[in-house]
């Protein structure tokens, strides 16, 4: 590009880049290399930014890739990134500051023009620029025997994040190899090909690249763990030197402001993002969040993408990135010093688990959390277990919890995503007993209350009725509402020393759907009762030969809609259905909670007597009768311990009596039914929904910009990316 400095208004003069884009070859030796790549830039850090520089380069990479397969100019280019990787890697234990900042200059050239490739052409295409060879026909084809280049080029930015010491003068490097795995892997948004049979990610999964898979997870993980912010002057070029891209650095970045290297807090910048208002606010404000840390959430990113493509485990690819993540020995340490969890046969590497868990609880709650949260309690028992030995879960939960208060903000596969984390650990009955056992003081940000101190497990029950009741106004998902009760029917046997507004919310929930409920079955024997729409009132009429036919009566707004109204009865008797499941559920819960622990709900026990009116309606209900009759003893019996000391009592004198009565109960009197216990199952085929949803996060979350136009995976909406 150039020693001397150029602003982007003089770039058709610029002979270095006309000389890199050009018909002519250049060699290897050619000191050319060392002066094109002789720039020092602040590299964009948004999306909007990279569209930026992406527009004003455009017309180079169109002239470079007609240009290319004759010169073999960008091939070289890789080559020279390589040649620099091992003079790099050989000199590790030195300050070898400009050998590093080479090249990163030929990386982040290289990845300029692969974006420009995988948005444009088909994967042959692509390698067919990869593997130019002058003096070779340029039509030959390429395939994964001859594609050294790009093998070769994937090695080599694996053992930039591996092997390359991470330092000040190192960060962007790291940062640049790490995007431009991203950008290469990004093919597959613009190919209708499924990943095992792309050669980039065959290359990642059974080439040499593989034998490095655990050490590229642990290094990723370690990225996350560390979230090493950028190095003090990161931003500070000095202007000397110069390129193209310095040109455009100084012709257009100095209009917008980059988030490398800012003071702002992470609570700060998280409560900005749950404070904007519109969608546009809260991608600036998570951009700024990104910014902060760049390398330990491009790492998070690049980690999910890897492991969710070739996920099938029968497949004829195998994935050993996603073997390494769900199978690394935990080590954690203790007042004793350090020590792990037993190594099994499959372990890949060793990870301290307790770090691991404090990134999860400390860095702002988002999908890409989350969702590495979901694999690792999933799929890696150890770490699973770790978890919920911690006697700190609620610096775990919390942030769950308020991400599910706060749906409405929050997209809906990051709030299936919390559920099925919580659905998760409660299959485990020392976590379902620890919630109970572990206060909060002062939730804030739950505001429907003012509620002074709380236990986890009453928020947790609170937050997860919310989410019912929000789906049943809102969202209407079976499938929300399954993974939310099965949550609350796993930690229902634990109940314990409820509050009193958990109590009024679980009851009010059960009316809240019977209302509902009633309402639709008369809305059922409504419809049941009106014409259908072929046999609507006819007039007859006698023709002139005697013979009898009929004439439709015109049929009124009123009438018509009542016809519509009985057309969509199945539909209406489906609803029911779903409700009556929804119902029985719930009473299935309240009946756990008495039978289990009748006698540390006391609370619970007031609001039942409190509202017994509710269940009126259901005792004789052949769907319901059976969990109501239970319901109904313990009413009974309390009623009656009530009504032998007074009729006239206070809510403390109530609560008294009811206590006291508990420790008399005779369990015997409730009819047994089995545990209520339910197990998180993944869906087949898991990769349809995590394959997009990776990738939305990554065009949403990356700072990076893809172009819209030969998208396979999205459906695009102008430059909006959505699912």
């Amino acid at each position: 590009m150039g020693t001397s400095t150029s602003r982007h208004s003089d770039l058709s003069n610029n002979e270095y880049l006309n000389q890199f884009y050009g018909p002519d070859l250049i060699l290897i030796e050619n000191p050319f290399w060392d002066k094109f790549l002789a720039f020092s830039i602040s590299p964009p850090s948004t999306a909007a930014e990279h569209r930026t520089l992406d527009t004003k380069l455009r017309p180079y990479y169109e002239v470079l890739t007609v240009n290319n397969l004759k010169t073999g100019n960008f091939s070289t280019l890789l080559k020279i990134f390589l040649k620099k990787t091992r003079e790099l890697l050989a000199s590790v234990e030195t300050d070898n500051s400009k050998l590093s900042w080479q090249t990163y200059n030929a990386l982040f050239v290289i990845r300029c023009v692969i974006k420009y490739l995988v948005e444009t052409y088909n994967e042959e295409e692509i390698l067919q620029q990869f593997e130019v060879n002058p003096g070779v026909q340029s039509g030959a084809m390429i395939n994964e025997e001859t594609s050294s280049n790009l093998n070769n080029f994937i090695d080599a930015l694996i053992e930039v994040i591996v092997d390359v010491p991470l330092r000040d003068f190192t960060y962007i490097l790291h940062l640049e190899a790490v995007n431009c795995l991203l950008v290469l892997l990004s093919i597959q948004m613009f190919s209708t090909q499924p990943a095992e049979k792309l050669l980039v990610y065959r290359s990642l999964m059974q080439g040499r690249s593989a034998i490095h898979s655990p050490l590229l997870m642990k290094t990723l993980l370690q990225h996350f763990i560390n979230q090493t912010k950028v190095p003090p002057g990161f931003l500070n070029h000095n202007g000397q030197g110069g390129s193209i891209v310095l040109g455009l650095a100084s012709g257009l970045w100095s209009i917008v402001t980059l988030g490398y290297g800012r003071s702002n807090e992470t609570d700060e910048l998280q409560m900005a993002i749950e404070a904007a208002n519109t969608p546009e606010e809260r991608q600036k404000a998570r951009e700024a969040l990104h910014s902060r840390a760049p390398l330990a959430g491009q790492s998070l990113l690049l980690l999910l993408v890897l492991v969710n493509h070739c996920t099938s485990e029968k497949g004829p690819l195998q994935n050993p990135y996603r073997q390494a993540l769900f199978s690394f020995t935990a080590v954690h340490k203790d007042d004793d010093g350090v020590s792990s969890a037993p190594t099994n046969a499959a372990s890949t590497f060793k990870l301290d688990t307790g770090a691991l868990y404090s990134a999860l609880c400390h860095v702002p709650n988002s999908d890409q959390t989350t969702l590495l949260l979901y694999m690792l309690l999933h799929r890696n028992q150890q770490f699973r277990t770790y978890v919920i030995s911690r006697s700190d879960i609620e610096q775990l939960l919390v942030p769950i919890l308020r991400t599910l208060y706060h749906a409405p903000d929050s997209n809906s596969h990051h709030i299936y995503m919390s559920l099925i984390v919580i659905l998760i650990l409660s299959e485990d009955d020392l976590f379902t007993k620890t919630v109970h056992d572990v206060m909060l003081k002062g939730v804030s940000w739950y505001t429907e209350r003012a509620i002074s101190e709380i236990s986890l497990g009453g928020l947790l029950i609170l937050v997860i009725i919310r989410s019912i009741q929000y789906n049943m106004l809102k969202m209407r998902d079976k499938y929300l509402h399954s993974n939310c009760l099965a949550a609350l029917a796993n930690m229902s046997g634990q109940f314990r020393c409820l509050h009193p507004y958990v109590s009024q919310r679980i009851v009010s929930l059960f009316e809240t759907l019977a209302r509902k409920y009633m309402r639709l079955e008369e809305r059922i024997k409504l419809v049941q009762t009106l014409p259908k729409p072929n046999s609507l009132p006819v007039d007859t009429k006698v023709n002139v030969d005697g013979q009898v036919s009929s004439i439709e009566k015109s049929v009124t707004p009123s009438e018509q809609a009542e016809v519509q109204v009985g057309e969509i009865a199945p539909d209406l008797a489906q609803d029911l259905s779903v409700l009556q499941e929804v119902l029985r559920m719930v009473l299935e819960i309240i009946n756990s909670g008495l039978s289990h622990q009748l006698q540390h709900n006391p609370n619970l026990l007031y609001t039942l007597l409190y509202k017994r009116s509710v269940f009126e309606p259901f005792r004789t209900h052949p769907a319901f009768e059976d969990i109501i009759n239970n319901i109904d003893a313990v009413i009974n019996y309390f009623t009656s311990k009530l009504e032998q000391v007074s009729s006239d009592l206070g809510e403390n004198e109530v609560l008294a009596t009811i206590q006291h009565g508990a420790l008399k109960w005779p369990r015997e009197r409730l009819k047994k039914f089995p545990d209520l216990k339910f197990k998180y199952v993944e869906e087949d085929k898991p990769e349809e929904f995590f394959i997009p949803y990776v990738w939305s996060l990554v065009v949403h979350n990356s700072g990076l910009y893809w172009s819209v136009n030969n998208l396979k995976m999205f459906v695009a909406d102008g430059d909006i990316l959505a699912l």
